[in-house]
């Protein structure tokens, strides 16, 4: 595996130990380690929620970071367990049943793909099929939206660009990219369903993988656990996966 993959990984664990308030160390030792959340510069731009709870692992430590008042509930029914029971049925209801009454849920987990130059793996675009790339942010607006609900868009995260997909001069996918940190672009997705299967999605993807590989950042991209199709976009591509994450969010009225 290439240098510059583990060279990658090291950039991600700061920025995550920024997202964590927590030390790198935390992620490379066994064990569940419990810190109180905190708006720390380098921290990827998502919304800092006032009750917070989220955790993540790079494969061995386990952190969990929540805001103060869920401190105690934490340490009490989190830091004895161990890495895989943390992410397993049993403690991701426990934690869903305590942040419920707050109207929050626990998303994920979410299984986190990383790619770099060395293990990319460019994806040509099927016969016709033409890919257009987009840095304009409002050209890029005409397209998200209802059409294409799996994409990216957080308000706080800018836009950076688009991969639009055309078979025969209509509009069949699209892919995009968030500047989550400086360094770190999170890549979104989607193809209407008359397009889909038929390698739209990871012509896309691999658009806008190249574009964030030559501008210095790194690409990373998010899926279910049980999102086999995605799952493989990612490993077609070259990304492997890097680390997992679940975090509570608002139950939609």
């Amino acid at each position: 595996m290439a240098t510059d993959f583990f060279t990658a990984l090291n950039t991600i664990k700061s920025v995550l130990a920024a997202d964590y308030a927590c030390e790198e160390s935390d992620f490379d030792n066994p064990g569940v380690f419990i810190h109180q959340a905190k708006e720390l510069p380098g921290r990827r731009s998502f919304p800092f929620r006032k009750k917070s709870f989220a955790a993540a692992t790079m494969g061995r430590g386990v952190v969990v970071a929540c805001s103060l008042e869920r401190l105690g509930w934490a340490d009490a029914n989190l830091s004895a367990l161990k890495r895989n029971d943390v992410f397993a049925p049993a403690a991701m209801k426990l934690m869903n049943d305590y942040v419920k009454p707050d109207g929050q849920y626990i998303a994920g987990p979410d299984l986190k793909h990383v790619c770099t130059k060395s293990i990319f793996k460019p994806f040509a675009p099927p016969e016709g099929v033409r890919i257009e790339i987009i840095e304009d942010v409002k050209e890029i607006g005409k397209y998200l939206g209802s059409r294409f609900p799996n994409n990216l868009s957080y308000p706080s995260n800018p836009i950076m660009l688009a991969a639009v997909a055309r078979y025969e001069n209509e509009v069949a996918g699209l892919a995009s990219a968030t500047a989550d940190a400086d360094i770190m672009w999170q890549i979104g997705v989607d193809t209407l369903e008359p397009y889909r299967n038929r390698g739209i999605a990871k012509a896309t993807v691999s658009a806008v993988t190249g574009y964030i590989l030559e501008h210095g950042a790194i690409p990373y991209y998010s899926t279910f656990e049980t999102n086999a199709a995605s799952r493989a976009t990612a490993a077609a591509l070259g990304y492997k996966p890097s680390w997992v994450e679940i975090y509570a969010r608002e139950l939609q009225a």
